[in-house]
């Protein structure tokens, strides 16, 4: 089980790049959610604007290895736009 906390851009981009595990997005106003590495819905805006610009108070980024983990260490659901995918855990673990 492996987790990383992005702290910044150039951390974001060598994830992204790499081309492998998940990344789990918290929020003070919506629920934390898992999205697929390169997912369209993860914006660079975004990532500034929460994690740059008002220092992560309304929340973070995290890298994390398996979908297994977004669930376990961060409680995450599965994001409905970019759907990773679910056969490394058990879909009522995203829904409760």
């Amino acid at each position: 089980m492996s987790s990383k906390e992005i702290d910044n851009l150039e951390e974001l981009r060598k994830f992204r790049l790499a081309d492998e595990g998940y990344i789990v997005i918290t929020d003070s106003a919506r629920p934390t959610l898992v999205h697929k590495v390169n997912a369209k819905c993860i914006s660079i805006d975004s990532f500034n604007l929460k994690v740059s610009i008002n220092g992560r108070k309304q929340g973070r980024y995290y890298w994390v290895d398996s979908l297994a983990t977004a669930s376990q260490a961060h409680q995450a659901k599965r994001c409905k736009v970019c759907k990773p995918e679910l056969f490394l855990v058990h879909p009522s673990n995203f829904d409760k």
